[in-house]
């Protein structure tokens, strides 16, 4: 009988759902569309792969980085899993003031979260990040909506990272990432 072997782990579950889901999107778009519209949502899409790509690589080697050089005890003494409410407010601001969009910020929660980041702090630190950029209001929202919403938003949004990770401490579950033991 042949051996099989083990994939390797970066194919996994989720990775096989996206291929399924890609693979029957584009076979619509064909179907319903034609060979022209899948043609040119494939070409474009290759064109922004190549610009995501490179930006990507480097965030990820960012957050490699940062792994090593955030000493796990700082962390843990700061936003822990035993910082309480100081560690909420302390990953709350941190959300607020990281620059950019996903390419910054998930590097950043996977340099966080390796350091030792408490599941609370963590979440706060994301709820924070999407709801309260700072960079966000000033080039998006204040030159297009005013300061009148502005500040109604921000004071609606300032609740959030704490009312998410209040609930993140009262949902039982780990957020340790998945342990697979080595093949054999």
């Amino acid at each position: 009988m042949p051996k099989f072997r083990r994939l390797p782990a970066s194919i996994d579950r989720s990775l096989l759902v996206m291929v399924g889901l890609v693979m029957a999107a584009g076979a619509a778009c064909w179907l319903i569309e034609g060979r022209e519209a899948f043609m040119e949502s494939f070409s474009s899409d290759l064109v922004m792969m190549g610009k995501i790509a490179p930006k990507l690589a480097a965030a990820l080697l960012v957050s490699s980085f940062l792994q090593f050089l955030i000493p796990r005890q700082l962390v843990a003494k700061w936003i822990g899993e035993g910082s309480g409410a100081k560690g909420v407010v302390i990953a709350t601001t941190i959300g607020a003031l990281t620059p950019g969009g996903p390419m910054t910020s998930f590097p950043m929660v996977t340099a966080l979260h390796e350091s030792g980041t408490g599941r609370a702090p963590l979440i706060a630190y994301l709820v924070s990040w999407s709801n309260l950029g700072f960079q966000r209001l000033l080039i998006w929202e204040l030159p297009l909506l005013g300061p009148g919403f502005l500040i109604l938003r921000y004071i609606a949004c300032l609740p959030l990272p704490f009312l998410a990770a209040w609930i993140a401490t009262r949902i039982p579950m780990s957020i340790e990432r998945d342990k697979k033991p080595p093949a054999p």
